[in-house]
C-alpha cells in the first residue's frame, strides 16, 4: 500500500489540461517593507558564509554577554529554578504584566507622580513594545529619532510610515552629542512629527547625553506638542551613575514613555522581557486614546511571557546582585581602555569614548583617507566571494571595510551605516571574556584598518 501524500485525491497532477499556478492576485509586499533591515545579524550570514570557506570568526556583532562567555551565577539560577517549581509561572499573565512585577517596576524603576501601575505594559523584549508603539501611530504621524541609532526603532519607524525613517543627528565630532538646533529646526518644520526618540545611555555609540541636553529635548517637544519616546534599557550599565539622567526625573507636564526590560543589566537576553512605563497619560486626550491602541494590541497577544517577569524582581533585589553588576561594569571599563589604548595613534579610527553600556563605537576618517586596498584574505574562495559582495557600487565603505575585515582577520563587527549613520564606521562589544583575545581582538582591527584605508 502507497503510503499518504496528505494532499487530497481530488487534486489534479500537473500535466496536459491543468491550470498552473499563476502570480498572485494581489501585491503582498507592504509599502514600506524594503526598508526591513536587522544590520546587527544580517551581517552574520555573510560571515557563516566566510567561516564555511575556513576562517575562524570572532564574533563583535552582537549585544549578547551570554554568548560572549559571560556566567551567569548559581545564585541567580537558583532564584529561576524556585520560581519553575512555582506553579503560577506557567500560566498567563495579566495582559499589563505580573502585578507583582509592575509595583516592582513602580517602586524602583518609575515615579509615581507620573505613572501607576495600570500605566506600566510588559512585553516580549523591547523589540516587541517597538513595533507596539510605532504600528499603532497614525499612518501620517511620524516619531524623529537619533541617528546613528538602534537598528530596530528605524526599521518600525520606516516600516510604519512606508518611506525613509526621519531623524536628527548625534555630533560625532563632540563624542555623540545632541545636535539640538537641528532637532528643533526638523520638529518645527514638519507637522508630521508627533514624536521624539532619545536612546539614553545610547547605543550603538555608549554615550550618556547631559541633562542639560536633554532638559532641551523636553523643552522641544513641550513647545511643539509632541511625546518623548526614551530607550532607557541601559539605564543601570553606566560607569559613572551620577551621570545619568531619566526621563522621569525632567519630563514635567509632557507625555511620555519610557523603555525598560531586563535583557542587559541580568543579562538574560534570551529571556525577551521588557517593558514601557507610560507618563502623564492623561496630559493630552489623544495621546490617552494611542496608549489605549497599545494596550488593546497587545490584549490581542494574550499577554508576555510569565517566568521573567515573576523572576526579575527577586534578582535585582537579591543580596549579591549589586555586587554582581558593579563585576560587570567594571570589566567593560577596563575594556573599553583596553581598546582605546590599541586604537591610540592610529590615524583613520577615531573612537567615541562611551560612558557605560558594552559598545564601542568607532568612527572611519574616510575624508582624510578616502583610498582604499582589498585586504589579503585567507583564500581564494573567500577572495572570490568578497569581490561578488564589493562589486556593488552603491555599497558603503564601512561594509567593504567590515566585509574585508572579516575574511583577511577573522573578525566581524557591525558597519555603523547599519545604525542609519551617514558616517563610516563600526560597532564592536566590550564583552570578550578573554581579556588575551580580546586585545588580540582590537590588534586585528587597528592592524586591517591601517592596511585597507592606507593609513
Amino acid at each position: 500500500m502507497r503510503p499518504s501524500t496528505g494532499l487530497s485525491a481530488n487534486v489534479p497532477a500537473d500535466g496536459p489540461g491543468c491550470a498552473r499556478l499563476g502570480p498572485m492576485r494581489k501585491n503582498l509586499i507592504k509599502k514600506g517593507d524594503e526598508h526591513l533591515r536587522y544590520e546587527i545579524r544580517e551581517i552574520v550570514e555573510i560571515a557563516n558564509e566566510i567561516v564555511a570557506m575556513g576562517v575562524p570568526m570572532i564574533w563583535e556583532n552582537i549585544g549578547d554577554p551570554v554568548a560572549k562567555g559571560e556566567r551567569l551565577p548559581v545564585w541567580m539560577k537558583h532564584v529561576v529554578e524556585e520560581a519553575v517549581r512555582d506553579d503560577r509561572t506557567y500560566a498567563y499573565s495579566p495582559t499589563k504584566g505580573d502585578l507583582t512585577a509592575r509595583r516592582f517596576v513602580l517602586d524602583y524603576f518609575s515615579n509615581d507622580h507620573l505613572c501607576t501601575e495600570e500605566e506600566i505594559i510588559f512585553f516580549n523584549g523591547l523589540g516587541d513594545a517597538i513595533n507596539k508603539i510605532f504600528s499603532n501611530l497614525s499612518t501620517s504621524a511620524r516619531v524623529i529619532g537619533p541617528n546613528p541609532t538602534y537598528p530596530s526603532h528605524a526599521t518600525a519607524e520606516a516600516m510604519h510610515f512606508g518611506g525613509d525613517h526621519i531623524t536628527y543627528p548625534l555630533m560625532l565630532d563632540q563624542n555623540g552629542r545632541i545636535d539640538l538646533a537641528t532637532l528643533e529646526a526638523t520638529v518645527k518644520g514638519n507637522e508630521d512629527i508627533v514624536g521624539i526618540l532619545v536612546i539614553n545611555p545610547n547605543n550603538p555609540l555608549g554615550v550618556v547625553h547631559s541633562r542639560e541636553d536633554l532638559v532641551e529635548v523636553v523643552r522641544i517637544a513641550r513647545e511643539n506638542s509632541c511625546f518623548l519616546l526614551f530607550d532607557e534599557i541601559y539605564q543601570h550599565l553606566v560607569f559613572d551613575p551620577s551621570k545619568i539622567v531619566r526621563l522621569s526625573e525632567i519630563i514635567g507636564d509632557v507625555p511620555g514613555i519610557s523603555m525598560k526590560g531586563v535583557s542587559k543589566e541580568i543579562p538574560w537576553p534570551g529571556s525577551r522581557c521588557g517593558w514601557i512605563e507610560i507618563y502623564n497619560i492623561n496630559a493630552d486626550e489623544n495621546f490617552r486614546g494611542y496608549i489605549h491602541t497599545i494596550f488593546v494590541s497587545k490584549m490581542l497577544e494574550v499577554c508576555s511571557t510569565t517566568l521573567p517577569q515573576v523572576v526579575f524582581p527577586k534578582i535585582v533585589t537579591h543580596p549579591e546582585f549589586q555586587a554582581f553588576l558593579a563585576t560587570r561594569l567594571d570589566k567593560y571599563r577596563r575594556r573599553a581602555a583596553t581598546a582605546l589604548a590599541i586604537f591610540d595613534g592610529c590615524a583613520v579610527l577615531k573612537p567615541i569614548v562611551p560612558d557605560g553600556v558594552f559598545y564601542l563605537t568607532v568612527v572611519i576618517d574616510t575624508v582624510t583617507f578616502p583610498n582604499t586596498v582589498d585586504l589579503a584574505a585567507r583564500n581564494d574562495d573567500v577572495r572570490n566571494y568578497l569581490d561578488k559582495l564589493e562589486g556593488d557600487p552603491t555599497l558603503r565603505t564601512d561594509k567593504r571595510f567590515a566585509y574585508e575585515l572579516m575574511g583577511a582577520e577573522g573578525v566581524c563587527v557591525v558597519p555603523l551605516s547599519g545604525f542609519s549613520s551617514p558616517v563610516d564606521g563600526f560597532r564592536m562589544t566590550l564583552l570578550e571574556e578573554d581579556e588575551a583575545l580580546f586585545e588580540e581582538t582590537c590588534r586585528r582591527i587597528r592592524r586591517g584598518a591601517q592596511a585597507y584605508f592606507r593609513a
